[in-house]
């Protein structure tokens, strides 16, 4: 009896480490296809900004994210998982300031969800889980660079004295 069950456990456990790898892989899924569409809406309002430093900011968040996504794709197929099409356009505002703030909140977005799965993920995977914490770590130096630009762009915003 003590054989059959410790042969149950072992089989539960194993069944429930390929749900959770499946789990995994499936998020990191979403988080590449997510960062792949970041990458192309930042390259398209880098080319609609008036100035060239924003431009150039925009350009060089846009390199950051294509190699976020990498390294998430190099996690997928590691893992044993398909790396998923991209199929999601880059959305597009009505005027740069409009650009930036939407490029703010796609980033804070992807933070909050990013956050919330951590955990999860690094439980099950530490490579993984520091792969993510890198990425959030550059992720906020992001939100930090189009919050600048957005304060800077904005013709009613006060500046400090």
């Amino acid at each position: 009896m003590w054989h059959g069950l410790k042969n149950f456990m072992s089989r539960l456990r194993r069944t429930l480490r390929r749900d959770r790898k499946q789990e995994i892989v499936e998020l990191l899924g979403r988080f590449y296809a997510d960062k792949m569409k970041d990458a192309r809406q930042f390259r398209l309002h880098s080319e609609q900004m008036r100035y060239h430093h924003f431009r150039v900011k925009l350009e060089r968040i846009a390199d950051e994210e294509e190699t976020h996504a990498q390294w998430l794709k190099d996690r997928i197929v590691v893992l044993g998982g398909e790396v998923p099409q991209v199929t999601a356009e880059p959305e597009d505002a009505r005027n740069t300031w409009e650009d930036l703030r939407l490029d703010l909140l796609e980033e804070k977005h992807h933070q909050w969800e990013l956050i919330d799965q951590l955990p999860i993920i690094e439980r099950f995977d530490a490579a993984t889980g520091e792969i993510l914490r890198h990425i959030l770590a550059e992720e906020s130096n992001h939100r930090t660079q189009i919050t600048d630009m957005l304060m800077r762009s904005d013709p009613i915003a006060e500046w400090p004295v």
